[in-house]
C-alpha cells in the first residue's frame, strides 16, 4: 500500500469481501511477513480488553506492528470508551485497524460509533472507509478478479455468472476460482467454462424445480427433477428432498411477507434476482397452502426411510402431489 500508514484506520461495510481485501492490504503493508506472529495481533471486538495494550506496546524488531479489532459493530462500551481515548494519542509505531460491518449502534444516548468515525477522520494519521456492495458493478468486479488472476472475462459470461449467483462479491470470486483454476490460470473464461464449473448452475436447476413446484407445473417439475437426478451421483435423491424442503420453506417465508407487504425477508436478500421474481410470479398466481405443502414434505421424508419403491419414486410422488 503506497503512502504513509495510518495509526487508526476505520475499514467497515456491508461487502465483506471488499472490507476483508482492505484490512488484509494495510497488515501486509505494515507487517514483515517474517516477524508477523511477533507483530500482529487480532481480537474479537466483544473480547478485546488487551487489545489497546498491545497497540501502544513497541514492536518487536521491526518499525511497526498492526492490531486488529473486528465485529467492531459488537464492541462493548467501555471498549468504545477506551478507543475514543487512544485515537487522541494513538502509537505512531502501531497500525491499529477498525473493522466491521456497521458502526456500533448508540448507547445510553450516546454514538460512540459515530464520534469514533469522526474523531478518527480528524486525526492527521486516521483513515475511514465505508465499503458498500451498491458502491461496486459486480460485472466490473467479475472481469477485475479474473484479470488479476490472468484470464479473460468475456462480457455474456460476466452476466451469467451473476445471474446465477447474485451480486454478492464473495461468491462471485469464489465461482470464478473454480473457472480460473479449470483453465490452469490463464485464457478466457466464457459462458461455456462457467455453465461447465460452476456449482451455481445446479442451484439454478433447483430453483427451475422449486419454482415449477410453487406453480403447479408438473411437466416442468418432472424435467427438472430428472436432470438433477441425472447429474447427481449415490445419495442425490437424499440431498435434493432435503434442498427442495428448504428452499419451499424460504418460499413460504417470501409469500408472508407478500402477503403483508412487508420488508424483503433476509433470507431473499442475495437470492439472483431472477430467481427472486420467478418465485413471486408464481406465488402470485398459485398461493401456497402451507399446511398442505409441509404436509406433503413430511410425508416423502418418512417415506424416505421405509418405501419399497425408493427414494427416486417418492420424490416424483411428491412432485406430482404438490403440483396437483
Amino acid at each position: 500500500m503506497a503512502g504513509e500508514l495510518p495509526a487508526v484506520a476505520l475499514i467497515y461495510g456491508d461487502e465483506a469481501l471488499l472490507v476483508r481485501r482492505e484490512v488484509e492490504a494495510l497488515v501486509e503493508a505494515a507487517v514483515d511477513p517474517a516477524l508477523r506472529s511477533l507483530n500482529l495481533a487480532e481480537y474479537r471486538a466483544a473480547e478485546a480488553e488487551g487489545a489497546l495494550s498491545v497497540a501502544r506496546t513497541q514492536p518487536m524488531m521491526a518499525r511497526r506492528r498492526a492490531v486488529v479489532v473486528r465485529e467492531l459493530e459488537r464492541a462493548p462500551v467501555a471498549l468504545l470508551d477506551a478507543l475514543l481515548d487512544y485515537v487522541k494519542h494513538p502509537n505512531p509505531s502501531t497500525v491499529l485497524v477498525l473493522t466491521g460491518a456497521k458502526l456500533p449502534p448508540a448507547a445510553g444516548g450516546v454514538d460512540r460509533g459515530r464520534r469514533l468515525a469522526n474523531a478518527v477522520k480528524k486525526l492527521e494519521a486516521g483513515l475511514v472507509k465505508r465499503l458498500r456492495a451498491g458502491d461496486v458493478r459486480p460485472e466490473t468486479f467479475a472481469a477485475e478478479h479474473a484479470r488479476a488472476a490472468g484470464c479473460e472475462l468475456d462480457p455474456r459470461a460476466a452476466r451469467l455468472l451473476v445471474e446465477l449467483v447474485g451480486t454478492d462479491l464473495g461468491t462471485l470470486a469464489g465461482e470464478l476460482d473454480k473457472a480460473i483454476a479449470w483453465l490452469g490460470g490463464e485464457g478466457r473464461i466464457d459462458a461455456e467454462v462457467v455453465a461447465t464449473v460452476s456449482s451455481a448452475v445446479a442451484e439454478a436447476e433447483i430453483w427451475d424445480l422449486t419454482n415449477a413446484l410453487a406453480g403447479g407445473d408438473a411437466d416442468a417439475s418432472l424435467a427438472a427433477l430428472f436432470r438433477l437426478l441425472e447429474e447427481g451421483g449415490a445419495g442425490e435423491a437424499h440431498r435434493l428432498l432435503g434442498l427442495v424442503t428448504w428452499q419451499v420453506r424460504q418460499l413460504l417465508v417470501l409469500q408472508s411477507a407478500m402477503r403483508s407487504r412487508g420488508p424483503l425477508p433476509d433470507s431473499w436478500k442475495r437470492v439472483p434476482r431472477r430467481h427472486r421474481e420467478a418465485s413471486e410470479r408464481a406465488l402470485r398466481a398459485r398461493p401456497l397452502a402451507p399446511a398442505r405443502v409441509l404436509g406433503a414434505l413430511a410425508r416423502a421424508n418418512r417415506a424416505f426411510n421405509r418405501s419399497r419403491a425408493g427414494a427416486r419414486r417418492v420424490l416424483e410422488g411428491l412432485v406430482l402431489e404438490l403440483t396437483a
